[in-house]
């Protein structure tokens, strides 16, 4: 009973209960705290029991209440007890018109001890009880979410309720009906709550214990009600912009651009978690919608929480050419002579706080200029030039490109990093929007194609003779130094930009591109038309290709606008520092060549380098001079820097439970567990693949490793949350005290191989964990269909869809052993992903063994949602066992010919060494022999490790640290044994 009663605020039984001072000693409510809570008590004869009725309803209840001095009833409920509970009637038939002075007073019917032909008890609960409020929570507004009911000492899930009882639930919110209920397809026989649905409150149903069972946070829906409404935005070019949409109830529609002011916009922004509204786009400036265009427009003031608050009264009639668009940003520029200039600030849970200057740079603020809607970036001023504000300062580190349309695009590491010295707040001076411009679809922020800002719109650069003399002035106004090349740019999708500038003829001198000879009117027909592009000497550009992340690889550098890599001639780690130091990956702690990496394609740019080790860049070393090489590929240059992080569990029974290491400066270590909450238990969990829940356990003994990174781990929910952007304290190797160690358990369902759906792993070892760049689907019809995901970086993510067809589709299949592709979804047709987004861009002819040699964007740093998750459907057809998925499976082509030689000369060696056995033994019963004396010793002198299992663990000359799980063929730390990890073997 105790169980039950607490559902409804009826707590915990007592084993003594009292009747309220002052009131009737023949009525009380028990097995509460509280005496104005419980099941009705009489008392008759000397004897107590409870009531037996059929019916029982706020009349009575409230009869009970009044007689009792506990104010008026709020819930009536039937509880039927457990059946070892001892319960026994006395009183028969009550009926209550409700304005009764005493129960006494309302038409009793008999007394006695015959049993109750009822299985339940009735109830009471009072306004002066525990009882505070019924309400949905975790929801986008008050009329849907999970239904709780909150009492003086907690709160209590209601579970599991059906259709009747969301009735009842909404209704009792003033939300209107209920239009989805928490659970489906059972019967009444299955309730552990059940209502008429005609019930005034949720309280007035009734109980049975002996059905209760605890909550299923998987199955139980939200409960959603007619009165519901929420926002969102749809087809912008990142999670903050795009057309807006609103759900009323189940359904989505657009609303007129003309019913959409700026302090409504603001309210979405801010219900949206995505600060304040920057522009208003009208005439359906992110496509058209579908669905309904609502007519009742939205009238806040602009301090509401959530749309859902805001007043309403009748709008516009309009068509979807007239939706309405929105774009947000949590980040704001502050201080300055306007809303383009002035101190970086960004919002988090309602915060702002100014944003460290430590690694910030134009390329950053170029992103915020265009994300701001202020056109280019002009410069960033020394930190604190704008003030310090009043709040402390977000560590935060971006690292742009250039290219993305979205801060939280970039790569951002936060964790570990020391705190910022106050007052250095980043700054940014933008351009504004007139005669502005910005280069798109290139490799940087100062190469691609020219599109200029007039009147406040965006459009194309048309010129049928571009020379350099435009394309300098390009350069020059967006702060790119000279200009290096002027090319015809491929165009836009058709009508995606408008025209800008149909001609731009310069002299070369003009300080923009609006003073040269222009024309806006169109001079030729648009399918003859040619956009300029240009590429400036600012676009150099470095980046590491093919690695675990964004701080270990191939080392690639961007030269007049092409991708080429770097020879390993004279490579060493002073070159490898430079690189880690441009990056702000650290330090180097390796320089691999032979192509560890991967052999790359295209260009080789940069051979005989010389540096230092403090230049600020690549190309401020001597070298042999641009493209002068006498390299192949197989001779491509890596690196391996301290900032490479990856994350894992280790030690549990399968790959969602263990103890948390991060990997960091080539090492694993701990993770500690004080400050660790439930927020930064869930982004761990997504992060690994592990569902959104997880929790803390105590283990007696942590198998140490004998380094612990991390302390103090404070996430915040923002875009995409990784670990690698919440707070902590500064990387430290003896972070943890003894017993301070985290053991995770995460709720989700372990990760299973695509060969035996029954085999779970355990990331504990190696040999079972998933290898760097493995390849799995989700959410289809069988194992080969559905979502495509990769395992890189220790996180399964996802692939834009991003010129995404089927030849990559085949590449897929052809790598699950799943025939050929017989479709290439894109739109998250199987249901969006979670994590990161891993690859865009993704460009396979069709004949490559894996996704890993196809060519594609860095990883990490496309410019999409997991709307927008690829995905694939194979014929199905069995074709031999799947291909290698991680970086070995870009040389597959070779792999069997070169094994085949290896097992070849292997089997033709041990031949010999039998036979020189055989003979030398035959020889000693002769008592002679012309081989008797060969060295057997000296047969398998250069002949390392020959793997039999799934992995090769061969030991490569590099010697770089890398991750156990990563790499196919990369060396293996030797580890402690209390890991359970193999250590390096040789053949004898």
């Amino acid at each position: 009973m105790r169980a039950a009663l607490w559902t409804l605020g009826l707590g915990i039984l007592l084993p003594a209960v009292r009747a309220l001072p002052g009131g009737p000693s023949d009525l009380r409510l028990a097995y509460r705290h509280s005496p104005c809570d419980g099941v009705v008590l009489v008392r008759h004869e000397g004897e107590w029991g409870h009531v037996c009725n059929q019916e029982w309803t706020l009349k009575e209840a409230s009869v009970v209440c009044r007689q009792l001095g506990c104010g008026q009833a709020v819930g009536a409920p039937k509880y039927v007890p457990l059946s070892g509970e001892v319960v026994r009637p006395w009183l028969h038939n009550v009926s209550c018109r409700g304005d009764e002075a005493s129960l006494w007073g309302c038409s009793l019917g008999a007394w006695t001890q015959s049993q109750c032909p009822h299985e339940w008890v009735v109830v009471a609960l009072c306004s002066n009880g525990t009882f505070r409020e019924v309400r949905l929570v975790k929801g986008r507004s008050p009329c849907a979410g999970l239904p709780e009911i909150r009492n003086v000492n907690g709160v209590d899930r209601l579970c599991g309720l059906h259709q009747e009882e969301a009735t009842v639930f909404c209704r009792e919110l003033g939300c209107g009906p209920a239009l989805q209920a928490s659970r489906q397809g059972e019967g009444v026989a299955g309730k552990y709550m059940t209502c008429r649905g005609t019930e005034q409150t949720i309280r007035n149903c009734r109980l049975n214990n002996n059905l209760r069972k605890g909550c299923d946070f998987q199955q139980d829906a939200q409960v959603v009600c007619s009165g519901h409404m929420e926002a969102r935005l749809a087809g912008g070019e990142h999670p903050c912009a795009g057309r807006l949409e609103v759900r009323r109830g189940l359904t989505w529609g657009t609303i007129c651009d003309a019913d959409l002011d700026l302090a409504t916009a603001h309210v979405v922004c801010r219900e949206l978690q995505c600060g304040m509204a920057v522009s208003t786009p009208q005439d359906a400036h992110f496509g058209q919608g579908s669905g309904p265009v609502w007519t009742e427009a939205f009238r806040c003031t602009g301090n509401e929480s959530l749309l859902f608050h805001c007043p309403r009264r009748p709008g516009h009639q309009c068509g979807h050419s007239q939706d309405a668009g929105l774009r947000c940003s949590e980040f704001r520029l502050v201080n300055g002579s306007s809303a383009c200039e002035g101190r970086v600030e960004l919002q988090v849970q309602g915060r702002w706080a100014p944003v460290c200057a430590a690694h910030w740079d134009l390329t950053d603020a170029t992103v915020l200029c265009q994300q701001l809607n202020c056109g280019n970036a002009v410069a960033t001023r020394p930190g604190g030039h704008f003030g310090d504000g009043d709040a402390g300062i977000w560590p935060d580190a971006f690292h742009c490109v250039g290219t993305e349309p979205y801060l939280w695009n970039c790569p951002v590491s936060t964790l570990g990093a020391p705190a910022c010295a106050r007052g250095n707040a980043a700054t940014a001076v933008c351009s504004g929007l007139p005669h502005a411009l910005r280069l798109r679809d290139g490799q940087s922020r100062c190469d691609g194609r020219v599109e200029v800002s007039l009147d406040g719109v965006w459009g194309r650069v048309l010129d049928d003779a571009w020379d350099l003399r435009g394309a300098g002035v390009v350069c020059r106004q967006l702060g790119c130094g000279e200009a290096e090349r002027a090319y015809e740019a491929p165009a836009p999708g058709r009508g995606a930009v408008p025209l800008g500038l149909s001609r731009a003829r310069c002299l070369g001198t003009e300080t923009r591109l609006t003073q040269c000879n222009v024309s806006l009117s169109p001079l030729v027909p648009e399918e003859e038309s040619r956009d300029a592009g240009v590429v400036c000497a600012g676009s150099l550009r470095v980046r590491l290709a093919s690695g675990p992340g964004r701080c270990a690889g191939r080392v690639e550098v961007l030269h007049q606008g092409v991708w080429g890599t770097v020879c390993d001639d004279g490579w060493d780690l002073r070159d490898a520092h430079v690189v880690c130091e441009q990056l702000g990956c650290g330090h180097a702690l390796s320089a691999p060549g032979a192509a560890h990496f991967g052999a790359g394609a295209g260009r080789i740019w940069m051979d005989e380098l010389g540096c230092e080790g403090h230049e600020s860049a690549l190309w401020r070393c001597p070298s042999g001079g641009w493209g002068l090489h006498d390299c192949g590929h197989k001779e491509d240059a890596g690196v391996f820097c301290s900032g490479s992080v990856a994350l894992r569990l280790r030690g549990g029974s399968g790959r969602c439970a263990g103890w948390l290491d991060v990997f960091y400066n080539g090492t694993w270590g701990a993770v500690c567990s004080n400050a660790l909450r439930d927020t930064s238990l869930s982004i761990i969990c997504e992060q690994l693949g592990c569902g959104g829940q997880g929790w803390l356990e105590n283990r007696p003994v942590h198998t140490s490793l004998g380094t612990s990174w991390v302390d103090n781990i404070q996430c915040r929910r923002l875009r995409n949350t990784t670990l690698w952007q919440c707070l902590s304290a500064p990387w430290h190797p003896r972070s943890c005290a003894r017993g301070e160690e985290v053991w995770l358990t995460c709720a989700g369902e372990p990760w299973r191989s695509l060969g035996d759906p029954r085999q779970t792993f355990n990331c504990s070892s190696t040999d079972s964990c998933p290898e760097e760049g493995a390849l799995r689907v989700r959410g289809g019809e069988d194992r080969c269909s559905g979502r495509v995901e990769l395992w890189h970086a220790g996180s399964w993510g996802t692939v834009c869809d991003d010129s995404w067809d089927l030849a990559d589709a085949e590449v897929v299949c052809r790598q699950l052993g799943c025939g050929r592709a017989v479709g290439a979804l894109v739109g998250a047709a199987f249901g969006p992903g979670s994590g990161p987004v891993w690859l865009d861009e993704v460009g396979c002819r069709g004949s490559e063994a894996s996704l890993w040699g196809c060519p594609a964007e860095p990883w990490g740093l496309g410019d999409c949602g997991h709307k927008e998750d690829a995905g694939v459907r194979c014929s199905g057809e069995w074709a031999g066992s799947p291909a290698p998925s991680g970086p070995t499976a870009r040389v597959a082509g070779t792999l069997p010919v070169t094994l085949c030689l290896v097992l070849g000369t292997l089997l033709t060696v041990i031949s010999l060494a039998l036979g020189a056995r055989w003979l030398r033994g035959r020889g000693a019963c002769r008592g002679s022999g012309t081989l008797g004396n060969l060295p057997s010793e000296g047969v398998y002198e250069d002949i390392g490790v020959v793997p039999l299992g799934d992995k090769d663990e061969g030991l490569r000359a590099s010697g770089a640290p890398v991750l156990e799980e990563e790499y196919d063929d990369a060396e293996e730390p030797r580890l402690d044994p209390e890991e359970g990890e193999p250590f390096m073997t040789t053949l004898p």
